[in-house]
């Protein structure tokens, strides 16, 4: 990506009179909004040409779904120094940009004085959205001459695209014409719970907490509907929210109830749990990929314009750099070079013999093969019978290898991959790189075995899950012991002593799917029914993007919401490696200002 070698000052003049302002409108200023802003304002103090830039977003710029007012036993599930707004050359792909604190160095600075920070820790999520909204403060304070924001604190109801290309928003009465558009309104909208006044189960979402779970009484038995990161918030908030309190003791964890507790039952589709976040040494710096490469990405999708199958054609790949990490590790556990192991892997690989090899490693270090439930979302299977006692032992077994952290834990290093190598997946997926069926297979089967395999908690909140099960307030339940009635709005689970007990309330502890058009925000919606937009595969899915984001021209719509048109959109930026939320907010910014950009 090469800069335009123009000088700004060589854009600025008409038939001798200035250029009108370029007039940019940003919906929703969250975390990926801000990213474009902070673009926007640092590139556009290189030129003089006025730049008015419209926010709209009803709640304070910055912090998105990082509520400043959450309770701050709600955790992040990235550690501190892995995130920052602030982007270093590294994470521009080479070009310069601004100064600032990461989100650890922020801590350091205004929240040390409440408890201990360190580079690699979990932090609560209220922080973040702090961080994020002094952002966007540093981001106005230090403005060009020539830029102008103003923030409208209202909801865009309606979209029109006019004869001469630009948009005209609507927020209200107001119109705002803008010559480019950026959407980046967050993650699908959740179904408002509807309570079905013939049964006895009343339904609550998770969010905003400690509001959504006020109706759910210390009497009531509430179901759980999910096993990720929403459900864990929902346990949170109905325990340490309820004033419970977990005590460390030589045994091991142990919970101390308040006594307002409502009786648990988690439970999921699958009811696979998800693996724990490892701990990370501070500062950490993984290796380089040796098999499941960019550049092999580059030529599989160069041989295939047709599309790729993923299982046949990029699963090998991935399945080789996961058994690469692993080898390595043991080797390196066991005092060999990790280096040496990984190439005789790499090797094997291109000659075809890379099971042959991984079974002669494993004999030769004497541990197991790798699982295939690591890279095979259809191989590990949640028993029915003892459901409940076989969660806590893969959640013990799991803890375990996180406590061992990143560095020593062979099957953390392998499963690491899908994580570690999370932008190679992004170009497989990207610009329709899939088949239709094999796409469909992808975001049905693999990505949500990325999100259990890399995407979880933290150990901690397992470990506490493990001390409210021992305390008699939780309990897993396999999905096929839940039943929903065909008439009413009730809920039933059937426990091991084959009691059914209808619950009193189910708390939807999910992310909601983008994909489907009633989940989509109205903005969306009405964009496709107007045509200005269209999706992945015209049925109503994930709006189509390029890799960039760019729906139109002139239009841009990034994050959550395009999830399936383009992959990964759920992480908050950091700065030290390649990072493509940076690098696709400084070229929509470019672009934007008529800096020229190539690929």
């Amino acid at each position: 990506m090469e800069l335009s070698t123009a000088l700004p000052t060589e854009r600025l003049a008409v038939d001798g009179k200035q250029k009108p302002a370029i007039k940019i409108g940003i919906v929703g200023c969250g975390s990926r909004g801000l990213t474009v802003l902070e673009r926007l304002c640092a590139l556009a103090g290189t030129g003089e040409r006025r730049i008015e830039i419209n926010l709209f977003d009803p709640h304070r710029p910055g912090p998105g779904l990082h509520s400043v007012e959450q309770p701050e036993y709600l955790m992040l599930n990235t550690v501190a120094s892995q995130i920052s707004m602030f982007p270093d050359q590294a994470a521009l792909g080479g070009f310069s940009g601004r100064q600032g604190p990461d989100f650890y160095q922020w801590c350091l600075r205004f929240k040390s004085a409440e408890r201990t920070v360190q580079p690699n820790a979990f932090l609560p999520r209220a922080w973040l959205g702090e961080y994020l909204a002094w952002t966007y403060e540093e981001v106005i304070r230090s403005l060009p001459t020539n830029v102008r924001v103003k923030h409208h604190a209202r909801v865009v109801d309606n979209v029109e695209h006019t004869d001469l290309g630009g948009f005209v928003l609507y927020t209200g009465a107001q119109k705002h014409p803008v010559d480019w558009l950026l959407i980046t309104v967050g993650h699908a909208e959740s179904a408002l719970p509807v309570n079905i006044s013939n049964g006895l189960t009343k339904s609550f979402q998770a969010y905003p907490q400690p509001y959504a779970l006020e109706g759910i009484s210390s009497t009531d038995a509430v179901g759980i509907e999910g096993l990720g990161l929403s459900a864990m918030d929902a346990v949170a908030g109905l325990t340490v929210g309820r004033g419970g309190q977990f005590v460390q003791a030589p045994e091991g964890l142990h919970y101390r109830a308040s006594g307002q507790e409502p009786r648990l039952f988690m439970y999921s589709r699958s009811g696979l749990p998800y693996r724990t976040r490892p701990d990370i040494t501070p500062h950490r710096v993984g290796g380089s990929p040796l098999i499941f490469t960019l550049s092999a990405v580059a030529d599989l999708r160069a041989e295939n314009p047709q599309g790729l199958d993923f299982e046949a054609q990029v699963l090998p790949l991935l399945k080789a750099e996961m058994l690469a990490e692993y080898f390595g590790m043991i080797a390196a556990l066991q005092g060999e070079s990790s280096l040496r192991i990984k190439s005789e892997i790499a090797n094997a690989f291109l000659m075809g013999e890379i099971q042959t090899k991984a079974a002669e490693l494993a004999q030769r270090f004497a541990v197991p093969m790798l699982e295939d439930s690591a890279f095979n979302p259809r191989y590990l299977k949640a028993p029915v019978d003892n459901y409940s006692r076989w969660v806590k032992a893969f959640i013990e077994n799991d803890v375990k290898e996180s406590i061992l952290d990143l560095d020593h834990s062979p099957i953390k290093a392998a499963v690491e991959v899908w994580r570690s190598c999370r932008e190679q997946l992004r170009r497989v997926v990207d610009n329709q790189g899939l088949t239709p069926e094999s796409h469909r297979i992808f975001f049905n089967e693999y990505a949500p075995l990325v999100n259990r395999m890399v995407a979880g908690p933290q150990k901690e909140r397992h470990q506490e899950l493990l001390a409210l099960a021992q305390a008699g307030v939780l309990q897993w339940v396999h999905g096929s012991k839940v039943i929903h009635s065909a008439s009413t709005s009730d809920v039933s689970v059937t426990l091991d002593d084959g009691q059914v007990l209808v619950l009193d309330a189910v708390i939807q502890a999910h992310v909601s799917d983008n994909r489907t058009t009633a989940s989509q925000p109205r903005i969306i919606r009405q964009l496709r029914e107007s045509g200005i937009i269209h999706s992945v595969n015209g049925n109503g899915e994930a709006p189509f993007v390029d890799s960039h984001g760019k729906a139109q021209p002139n239009l841009w719509i990034t994050g959550p919401i395009v999830e399936g048109a383009t992959y990964y959109n759920h992480y908050v930026p950091s700065s030290g490696s390649y990072s493509r939320a940076f690098v696709d907010a400084d070229r929509i910014a470019r672009e934007m200002l008529g800096m020229a950009v190539t690929a």
